[in-house]
């Protein structure tokens, strides 16, 4: 039995270190049936996606060379053109500067024309405004005197009569109405 003992240990150890390979080579086959169809179709997509980003990269640098040797062309085109204009605008400078001053008269003037006006217009809107006020005003006024005359006629009558609570609430519920309105 001591022989047996020992020898269980030893085959224990190799099983152990047999299963160990063997349990790594089963993890794969697990990893594999789990995700190795995701991780194969990942792949692909991400190789796709790389090819179709290189693709766009080279056509938008391909369109940018083509822009700026359009911009360049352009560049030059309006610079030669400038230049021309340049010159012509040399010599007509006189001309038009003694046209921008006419001009700078012209609605100087009716600019003085139009701010006389607009003054006049503001000060008649002005006194309408300052009007219309005081009638509020004076209306408004007239408004709460006859509210409160009546309020006072109202409370002379309620001390006299004592009116109970049901016709006093209605009666102030009316007033508060009227007020609102006249607001």
């Amino acid at each position: 039995m001591a022989d047996k003992k020992p020898k269980n240990n030893l085959s224990q150890q190799d099983n152990s270190t047999e299963s160990v390979p063997q349990a790594a080579n089963e993890l794969s086959q697990l990893r594999e049936i789990l995700f190795g169809q995701t991780n194969r179709d990942f792949r692909a997509d991400l190789s796709a996606l790389e090819s179709r980003v290189d693709n766009n990269f080279t056509k938008l640098n391909q369109h940018l060379d083509q822009q700026f040797t359009e911009i360049r062309k352009l560049i030059d085109l309006q610079i030669t053109e400038l230049s021309s204009q340049l010159k012509s605008s040399d010599n007509s400078h006189n001309n038009v500067q003694e046209q921008l001053q006419n001009t700078t008269d012209k609605l100087q003037s009716e600019l003085e024309i139009a701010e006389a006006s607009a003054k006049n217009d503001n000060n008649a809107l002005e006194a309408h405004v300052i009007k219309e006020l005081e009638s509020l005003d004076s209306l408004f006024s007239k408004r709460h005197q006859e509210l409160l005359e009546k309020l006072q006629q109202v409370t002379s009558e309620l001390s006299e009569n004592k009116t109970d609570r049901k016709t006093l609430a209605n009666l102030l519920s009316t007033m508060a109405t009227n007020l609102t309105t006249d607001n």
